[in-house]
């Protein structure tokens, strides 16, 4: 199960009091009587890029197949830093960094046109049987085939797979970077595991 991507302990950069606390003092820099150096609030966002730009350009990759996320996440992560003043630091970091991503790759990904709709006929008879099926699945069928099946589920599923999978978001904060209810992403994400393995299934020659 994936953790808490707002945990500080699983990025040695960090201070314990968490990456919203990290934030502010980018925030407190660049206010006119600032309280913090350039010198600290370059530390300060030093350890948020450390820690949260691998896990942007997974999401990137997996919400965006064709596109290897990195120069993709450089972007994120600097429009991320002109965008602090925005951020609210009584609130967890990593949704409101990853809605800033997700907008991001969803104008992408309308651009080039990548989502294409599924029938369903086939779900009912899947089933999810992987803490990260996305993961185990990658590791059954060749990569090129995965990102071809990402690219044809609908956006939102795609979006909360890579989240999810890529991301290591938990649901409530899958739910707040895609805005839809905590509720509702559990069924997002099955549906969209569902899909993703009838694509599979299809791609290597069907199953019984």
């Amino acid at each position: 199960m994936p953790r808490d991507a707002d945990d500080p302990a699983r990025s040695p950069g960090s201070s314990a009091a968490g990456f919203a606390a990290l934030a502010r003092r980018c925030q407190l820099a660049d206010e006119p009587d600032a309280d913090v150096s350039a010198d600290e609030a370059g530390e300060a966002w030093g350890a948020i890029y450390a820690h949260f730009r691998p896990r942007v350009a997974s999401f990137c990759r997996r919400a965006l197949p064709g596109n290897d996320g990195e120069d993709l996440a450089s972007d994120i992560m600097l429009k991320a830093r002109f965008r602090i003043g925005s951020f609210d630091p009584t609130r967890p970091f990593a949704p409101w960094l990853f809605r800033i991503a997700t907008n991001r790759c969803w104008d992408e990904a309308r651009r080039a046109r990548r989502a294409e709709p599924l029938d369903e006929r086939r779900a009912a008879r899947l089933e999810s049987e992987s803490s990260n099926p996305l993961d185990l699945l990658i590791t059954r069928e060749s990569r090129d085939q995965v990102r071809k099946a990402l690219a044809r589920l609908p956006r939102r599923q795609r979006f909360a797979l890579s989240l999810r999978y890529g991301a290591e978001l938990t649901y409530r904060q899958i739910g707040e970077a895609l805005d839809i209810p905590a509720g509702q992403v559990g069924v997002v994400l099955l549906r969209g595991r569902r899909r993703l393995r009838a694509l599979l299934e299809d791609a290597g020659g069907g199953a019984a």
